[in-house]
């Protein structure tokens, strides 16, 4: 009879464990009670190559497939627990049009930064606050162009409306031309040096940076404290924005709650539920306030276009009112849903 090859053979109940079997416990393992450098490179990867699909030229791009950011991932392709999944979050693909990836783009720089910030101690300060102030610069790059989108926007949308068509037509010749300007800006500096530079610490942060030793640490013990600090930061932009209700104060406020988002979020791979509500509440909350930013950036915008193109005066004055009436209503109901925010919070954190 012929005999089965030992490959195949099923090992019985006495058999000492074999190299795969041990190797397959350390992966189970792993996957079960991740470290919290397992957890924020992942988290890190995803946004990096996030980025790198959105912001290379088509030329350039030859980016992964899949996020090989941690190794048991690439052992055992099924049955992963959440932090090992795909965050839904990740938007990790190249979008269709330049509006989307601009937006993709920068919130892949957010991200990074804000995780980078929130988790600092993990990591060595120098090269994170390096990073981080990187991050800043190409940031504001594409907030130039990001900002323009949302001009045309107005103009475009909201303008037609109120405006007659030859009005919209000028306006939308002026933000066109900015935007070609702006575009040119950002080409620039994709061939220059100090891009590239991003670009390699970009594979860093796939590759995995150098953590230190804390971030052995079990990711369901370690990542949640260092959220207090986050949550300290937010309290006191609050405070802030209730006793003095500036629209420059919401602003602050909308900064701190995204940090406590990004935090949330990743932390939410291992705490799951309770993280994952606060998080959605703080995003509820900020996109609130980044409409109220958005809505007084233009009204500044138009206020100096006007002064710039005397004949579109009696045009820019119509939209500025109607965004003045849009800031209005964006400002009304923050406190109650900052109130969810904490509530959310002190559910999970107590």
């Amino acid at each position: 009879m012929a005999t089965a090859p030992k490959s195949k053979k099923r090992r019985a109940a006495g058999d000492p464990p074999t190299p795969n079997d041990r190797m397959g416990a350390a992966v189970d393992d792993a996957l079960a009670d991740p470290t919290a450098g397992m957890v924020l490179h992942r988290v890190l990867a995803q946004a990096a190559r996030t980025f790198l699909l959105n912001d290379m030229d088509e030329e350039l791009l030859d980016a992964p497939s899949t996020n090989g950011a941690v190794s048991p991932l690439s052992v055992r392709l099924t049955d992963r627990p959440l932090w090992a999944q795909s965050a839904s979050w990740g938007g990790s693909q190249r979008r269709t049009t330049e509006v989307e990836r601009v937006h993709q783009s920068r919130v892949a720089l957010r991200r990074i930064r804000s995780n980078l910030r929130t988790f600092r101690l993990l990591l060595d300060p120098g090269w994170g606050t390096s990073m981080r102030a990187e991050l800043a610069w190409y940031g504001r790059r594409l907030g130039q162009v990001r900002d323009l989108h949302i001009l045309s926007d107005v103009v475009t949308v909201k303008g037609s409306e109120i405006l007659d068509p030859d009005a919209v037509d000028r306006l939308d010749s002026v933000v066109g031309m900015r935007m070609a300007a702006a575009l040119a800006e950002v080409a620039a500096e994709r061939g220059g040096a100090r891009r590239f530079q991003l670009n390699e610490q970009m594979m860093v942060l796939w590759e995995g940076p150098e953590f230190k030793a804390k971030a052995k640490k079990p990711g369901g013990e370690l990542l949640p404290e260092m959220l207090h600090r986050s949550w300290h930061d937010l309290r006191g932009a609050a405070r802030t924005a209730r006793k003095h209700r500036t629209d420059p104060n919401l602003h602050k406020l909308r900064i701190r709650l995204k940090d406590l988002r990004y935090g949330c979020e990743t932390v939410a791979l291992v705490e799951g539920g309770p993280a994952k509500k606060t998080a959605r509440a703080a995003e509820a909350l900020q996109s609130k306030l980044g409409d109220l930013h958005d809505t007084c950036f233009s009204i500044d915008w138009f206020e100096e276009l006007a002064d710039e193109y005397p004949d579109l005066r009696e045009p820019v004055t119509a939209l500025v009112e109607m965004q003045q009436d849009a800031a209005s209503q964006a400002r009304k109901g923050w406190n109650r849903e900052l109130k969810v925010v904490e509530r959310r919070w002190r559910a999970w954190q107590g």
